[in-house]
């Protein structure tokens, strides 16, 4: 029995497929579909003939998370089939606000596949609604715990989300307008940044300021748990979000840090979404960055260090791309003096747990 997480080229964004159980037939799950042009890449990935995947999850509104999902739910191929799919649109929302453009768009393509959603929360937001974190376990055994988003969270996305939709022209909730749009979008331009090579004590110790953005606060996080294996999915969460989650697991199974086997860094390794303070709290080897570096320049350099010195002995650090960003941690002096390792993939990286 096997337990992978396997990312996708996604270019600047989180395409994430799970497979756990037997591996001549496994339990599937998805978890996002990165930027709309990053579509295709998932394409490639689904079998001959189809697949089931037990879980789709997208975790928050962001385009470089939702347009790819976006994009092939509305072309979805006969034989792919979703037990659940977990995604908070407008109805979830604390008040009667609406979603933000793409969140309309998949909201109607969610209704018009006639696809199960948030089946496992009622139909209701999934999210944390009281001092519990909800814990759910699919079919083949995997379990999963809810570490964010928190209602307030997802309060705080209703100014952004009326914004949004008004300036696209939107009656906010209308499907039909919504489908119409969708055809019409376009990705984001790409640049490459390049780096410089890094000051591994001066990068860490640099002022943290957390990530503000109300998208990024209401991503789904999870901790998935699967036959002793375990790894924090942690979308584009706040990092203050995910340590009062792991504070509260960690003092109910008596340990002073939670044993990970991965942790799928927050936003890309941005510098306001993975803290010190964080990292500490993990009992964690093997580190997973998601992008390929454009338009963002992630993950940052202050980010990467912070796990090279606080993230254990040997820390793994996992690209499943090489960028000029990147490429500065393939350094055997820096590698034999911090301790770490680096892996990269050509776009795509499977990490067996």
């Amino acid at each position: 029995m096997s337990l992978s997480i396997e990312m996708l080229p996604a270019n600047h964004g989180d395409c994430l497929w799970i497979e756990y159980g037997d591996p001549d037939d496994p339990h599937r799950i998805l978890i996002d579909g990165g930027p709309p042009y990053a579509r295709g890449r998932l394409e490639e990935r689904i079998p001959d003939g189809g697949c089931h995947f037990e879980l789709l999850v997208i975790t928050h509104v962001d385009a470089d998370h939702i347009g790819g999902i976006l994009s092939y739910l509305a072309r979805l191929p006969e034989g792919v089939t979703f037990g659940d799919v977990w995604f908070n649109g407008w109805r979830h929302l604390p008040t009667d606000a609406r979603g933000p453009v793409q969140g309309e768009m998949l909201s109607a393509t969610i209704e018009q596949r006639a696809l199960p959603w948030n089946e496992r929360f009622g139909r209701g937001a999934v999210q944390i609604a009281g001092d519990s974190l909800p814990r759910v376990e699919l079919p083949g055994g995997l379990a999963l715990t809810l570490l964010g988003p928190t209602r307030d969270a997802l309060a705080e996305l209703v100014p952004f989300w009326r914004v949004e939709v008004s300036a696209a022209g939107l009656d906010p909730g209308s499907s039909e307008e919504a489908l119409a749009l969708l055809h019409e979008r376009e990705g984001l331009r790409s640049d490459v940044r390049g780096a410089e090579a890094p000051d591994v004590d001066r990068l860490a110790t640099r002022p943290f300021e957390e990530d503000e953005s109300a998208a990024n606060g209401s991503s789904i996080a999870l901790l998935a748990e699967f036959q002793g294996r375990t790894v924090l999915l942690s979308a584009d969460a706040f990092p203050s979000q995910v340590r009062r989650a792991v504070l509260k697991l960690a003092a109910e199974r008596g340990v002073a840090r939670l044993p990970l086997d991965a942790l799928k860094m927050s936003h890309h390794g941005s510098k306001g979404n993975t803290s010190i303070e964080l990292i500490e709290l993990l009992d964690c080897r093997r580190y997973l960055f998601s992008t390929n570096g454009k338009i963002f320049g992630h993950p940052a350099q202050e980010n990467v260090a912070r796990v090279v010195l606080h993230g254990g002995d040997t820390p793994e650090l996992m690209f499943n791309y090489r960028s000029p960003t990147n490429g500065v941690w393939d350094d055997a002096r820096l590698a034999d003096e911090h301790g770490y390792t680096c892996t990269y993939g050509d776009g795509r990286l499977r990490v067996e747990l």
